[in-house]
């Protein structure tokens, strides 16, 4: 599997050319049962309309626009996690969402402008790769935002289709899926079956497979239709052989790279937070906020992707800034340690990075622990009073582990002469008939 890291590029959305909005022909179908599989082998299809009136809503009229070019352009995007919550901060006083989590702020902040950017750049369709929200029983604001966003996808006529990720996946059939929901909304097509589904967009169509704990499976299932013009397969989940993926999270299903291969033309990818490529055609697009210091230095957005190619450009969207700090001790013992206290020199770090707004991780390596007693935490802390979050991480150069030499062993004959050397018995003679006994099952003299 080849892993490129593609590099970002920091601008404006693309715009189309024409005023008008995409109007595209939707239609919704089950993938056809693949040889061997369960199930019936026809296919179910349902026009927008049709389907709209099933959930008593009044579908919006997608048109096609005789100006526009033949290809298509795909705003791909994952990972938002409405409803993440972090650190101890709050939305202050006379602000909106006063006493809302500030991190859970964050994220719907970078959602607003995730919507704003996809109704600028008026793609073909809109992809989200999924863990829209980031847990399986999201709270009533983190739905209230999702279901805010997508209504204006669907009031300027952008076809959106959301796979289910691990996040929002219950892992018991009674919980309930809170993707239910969102199939009441006109050009919104949740995926949520954990098998292939398809959504036809025009010229384009496109097989989502949901989370579930037979995803390489079911993802092995999907096969692109030879009659579509152009096939996009999403879905959402760790690519073996990507080391970030070695340790796994709760829920997390992992997919040989062997099942993303097979003639399509562009394959989604959610789960990994950074813009990525795993090859010509498949790419994560990755998340559009931090939610760790392993994010720091990610650009976070969305990627344009147009086909056929596909030519993928990724767009960064502004979100809170993580920065690590580190002063290791043995290196700026010398000049720059003389005269000042390792409180003062870890101050003047700090300082240096104006820590307010940002979420600040400072570390400090190898500290013995009697100079870690002499540092004024309560000063640092104060220092850092207008961050995020602020976390003080000493690494000691004194902890070592002490190993004793294994003790020598005699045969397990000797051994157990010594141990009866030690019991309290009776007469001699039942020592000596014990190590007779146990020397004959072992095959030693006694």
């Amino acid at each position: 599997m080849a892993r490129a890291m593609a590099s970002s590029s920091i601008s404006q959305p693309p715009t189309s050319s024409s005023s008008r909005q995409p109007k595209l022909a939707i239609t919704r179908a089950t993938a056809p049962t693949l040889p061997g599989c369960c199930g019936s082998t026809s296919t179910i299809v349902a026009t927008g309309r049709e389907r709209a009136a099933r959930n008593r809503v009044s579908p919006p009229e997608f048109l096609i626009d005789p100006g526009r070019s033949p290809s298509v352009k795909i705003f791909h995007c994952a990972d938002t996690h409405l409803g993440y919550r972090a650190y101890s901060r709050h939305v202050p006083e006379g602000e909106p969402d006063a006493g809302l989590n500030l991190r859970e702020a964050d994220v719907y902040a970078a959602w607003d402008r995730l919507i704003a950017a996809a109704i600028a750049a008026k793609p073909d369709v809109v992809i989200h790769a999924g863990d829209l929200f980031d847990r399986v029983r999201p709270s009533n604001r983190a739905i209230d935002r999702a279901l805010e966003g997508l209504h204006q996808l669907s009031q300027a006529r952008v076809p959106t289709i959301i796979v289910a990720g691990n996040h929002e996946t219950p892992r018991l059939r009674e919980t309930g899926h809170v993707f239910r929901l969102l199939r009441r909304i006109p050009g919104i097509h949740p995926l949520f079956a954990g098998k292939p589904e398809q959504v036809t967009v025009g010229d384009l169509l496109v097989t989502g497979v949901a989370h579930s704990g037979q995803l390489a499976e079911r993802v092995g299932e999907a096969r692109p239709d030879p009659d579509a013009k152009l096939n996009l397969l999403v879905t959402h989940g760790a690519v073996s052989g990507i080391k970030e993926f070695r340790n796994s999270e709760l829920n997390q299903a992992a997919l040989p790279d062997a099942t993303l291969q097979g003639g399509w033309d562009y394959v989604a990818l959610g789960h990994y937070h950074e813009f990525t490529a795993l090859g010509h055609n498949t790419w994560y697009c990755g998340s559009n906020e931090r939610f760790s210091f392993s994010e720091e230095k990610e650009p976070k957005g969305y990627a344009m992707v147009e086909l056929p190619g596909p030519q993928v450009e990724h767009y960064e969207i502004t979100c809170r800034q993580f920065v690590t700090l580190s002063y290791d001790c043995q290196d700026k013992a010398g000049a720059d340690g003389a005269g000042s206290s390792l409180t003062e020199r870890l101050l003047t770090q700090l300082e240096a990075t104006a820590p307010d707004d940002k979420v600040i991780r400072q570390r400090v390596w190898n500290i013995s622990r009697e100079e870690w007693s002499t540092v004024d935490r309560r000063a640092l802390l104060q220092a850092a009073r207008g961050a995020i979050n602020y976390a003080l991480n000493p690494e000691f150069s004194d902890t070592t582990v002490e190993l004793q030499a294994a003790p020598e062993l005699g045969t397990l004959l000797e051994e157990f002469r010594d141990y009866l050397a030690g019991q309290p018995l009776q007469k001699p003679a039942e020592r000596d008939w014990l190590l007779e006994q146990v020397a004959e099952l072992l095959g030693g003299k006694p």
